[in-house]
């Protein structure tokens, strides 16, 4: 089954910038894993107020779920992405649910 994860970022002010991935790793992982059909492109939306950001994707199985997890690459965004939020008091919080 496919598992849909989706993460929603908060954020105390507006003047606080959202987390922006590098683009050598947007590449990566658009190459490796949107071209490949191992991950849907994030679909993102933002509250009417600008505090919040909801972020939706979809892998197509565990196993394409564990290899995204297990990726070098994707650990040193998530690591930065994580980072950048604690640093910023940037709430983030994961849903997952297969479908």
């Amino acid at each position: 089954m496919a598992i849909k994860t989706t993460m929603t970022f908060t954020r105390p002010s507006t003047d606080i910038p959202w987390f922006e991935p590098s683009d050598i790793f947007k590449t990566y992982h658009m190459e490796t894993y949107v071209n490949t059909g191992k991950r849907t492109l994030g679909v993102e939306t933002e509250s009417e107020d600008g505090l919040t950001r909801t972020w939706v994707a979809v892998m197509p199985d565990e196993e394409s779920k564990q290899a995204y997890a297990q990726d070098s690459n994707i650990q040193g965004m998530f690591n930065a992405r994580d980072l950048y939020c604690v640093q910023n008091s940037i709430s983030l919080t994961r849903e997952e649910e297969e479908i």
